[in-house]
């Protein structure tokens, strides 16, 4: 092998010449996406656009692509030398020319060409292993790139189908990526159409939203958040159907729930029977020495706790037919009026002792309905006992107001007091068995947590409806509406 010999010169390439190369250069690695593939087709365009004699694509381990088959090992310092130098270079061997053409981007080598040419290459023909080695350079990096993205793209890809929630992403063109889980998941038009507008003020807001939908008995947890990609906003949400969760949260605050109403009914029993012993053996040690009137307060007080203690049993047994559906309403026909002003007639004494005002605005002369007058009444008595039982002792004026007025095919009934009002939070959850609000204001008042479920079940079974407008520290205002005649029971 003789020294390397330099390019001669020569003229410059013609533009007309270079851009038919480059077109030719276009066409042979469109739709190219291997790298043999681009090697092939480089070889293919060094064919057409120089005289070679013979030509081989080597890889960057030297090892051949495709061409012709070449000493390797007789080049193998020559081509570690154009790799480290970054240049190419043509030397004389025999009565022929082998050109080492490196083909690499900055310090990214991709591969060799390795040619045999007649005679010693011209400028323009070295020109032309340089332009097409560097373009080729620039297609198989873009195709590592490609490549590490589309792994990329699959290994993000199978995480987001792994998950056990539907993601989509959403962007001002639709959506442009679901995973599997959402594609098998088909969820209801309600749960898009909320995912969907989450996602929507997500692009607005920039901010994350969260939602909830209950369908059919099926709870669904929404959760959607920005996704920044570039100058873009994107929003990635989340579907996830917690009817199982939310049963299960529902399961324990029901067991804490029961084991609150255990313990507050113990202790609701043990203060009416504590006091009716302590009453009874101070008469039973002390009867010849207490005068009357201490006689005569004593038995009072044994009848108001045994009262109470009374009202707590039947509670206790309402609840109990409740749960069994054995809950009986006896209808027939009912004097609201009347029935409304005994009720009031029966809770002033206890109105006077909390120093709560009572009293019955009738807005009719006349208000009949079909209905139990002792369950009706009942309703009543607890709707002014919790009037009373929940205001504020620092209120000067303190009032519990009923009123009564035609509505509909119906009356309504209103329990207004100013009272300690309930949280907005808890509106929804008062009706509830064993629910009690949950405020330092509630523990000193006694019930057993039952009265208002018993309520709702009794106005229910006539056809009416119970409900509640409140404002906390403001007072609270129940809704009784109860249809003029009504045929369930």
């Amino acid at each position: 092998m003789e020294n390397v010999v330099r390019d001669r010169g020569g003229s410059a390439t013609s533009s007309g010449k270079l851009l038919t190369l480059l077109s030719l250069f276009v066409m042979e690695f469109s739709g190219v996406r291997e790298e043999d593939e681009a090697l092939k087709a480089l070889t293919s365009v060094l064919k057409r656009a120089v005289d070679v004699k013979g030509i081989s694509l080597l890889d960057q381990d030297m090892k051949k692509v495709t061409g012709e088959d070449f000493d390797v090992q007789r080049y193998e310092d020559l081509m570690k030398w154009c790799k480290e130098n970054s240049v190419s270079t043509f030397v004389q061997d025999g009565d022929h020319f082998v050109g080492i053409v490196p083909v690499m981007k900055r310090e990214n080598l991709f591969g060799f060409i390795l040619v045999v040419l007649p005679n010693q290459p011209s400028l323009e023909e070295t020109e032309t292993f340089r332009i097409f080695s560097f373009l080729a350079a620039i297609v198989l990096e873009n195709i590592k790139l490609y490549k590490s993205l589309e792994e990329t793209y699959n290994y993000v890809s199978n995480i987001m189908n792994a998950l056990p929630e539907a993601i989509f992403v959403y962007g001002k063109d639709g959506v442009s990526f679901r995973n599997r889980r959402f594609i098998e998941a088909n969820f209801p038009d309600q749960v898009m159409r909320k995912a969907f507008q989450l996602s929507e003020e997500v692009l607005e807001l920039g901010k994350a939203r969260v939602g909830e939908v209950e369908f059919e008995r099926e709870y669904y947890s929404i959760v959607s958040q920005p996704l920044v990609y570039g100058e873009r906003v994107f929003a990635l949400t989340a579907v996830a159907n917690v009817t199982a969760t939310k049963e299960l949260e529902k399961l324990r605050q029901i067991d804490r729930m029961k084991t609150e109403f255990i313990a507050n009914i113990s202790h609701e029993l043990r203060t009416p029977l504590a006091a009716i012993k302590a009453y009874a053996e101070t008469l039973l040690n002390n009867l010849e020495e207490l005068d009357a009137e201490t006689l005569r307060e004593f038995v009072r007080i044994i009848l108001q706790q045994s009262d109470h203690l009374e009202k707590i049993l039947e509670e206790l047994l309402d609840f109990s037919s409740l749960e069994r559906k054995s809950l009986k309403v006896v209808k027939e026909e009912v004097d609201l009026c009347s029935m409304i002003e005994e009720a009031v007639d029966a809770m002033k004494e206890y109105g006077a002792s909390r120093g709560v005002e009572l009293y019955f605005e009738p807005g009719t002369d006349e208000a009949r309905v079909m209905g139990d007058p002792r369950r009706l009444k009942q309703v009543l008595l607890n709707l002014l006992s919790n009037a009373i039982k929940y205001s504020k002792e620092d209120e000067s004026e303190k009032f519990a107001r009923v009123t009564l007025e035609r509505n509909g095919n119906g009356y309504l009934i209103a329990v207004e007091d100013n009272g300690i009002g309930i949280p907005e939070s808890m509106k929804d959850k008062i009706f509830e068995k064993f629910f009690r609000v949950d405020s330092s204001l509630t523990y000193k008042v006694p019930g057993t947590g039952l009265g208002l479920t018993i309520a709702k079940e009794i106005v229910e079974m006539h056809g009416g409806k119970i409900w509640v407008e409140s404002e906390e520290g403001k007072g609270s205002k129940f809704f009784v509406w109860i249809p003029e005649g009504h045929d369930g029971g």
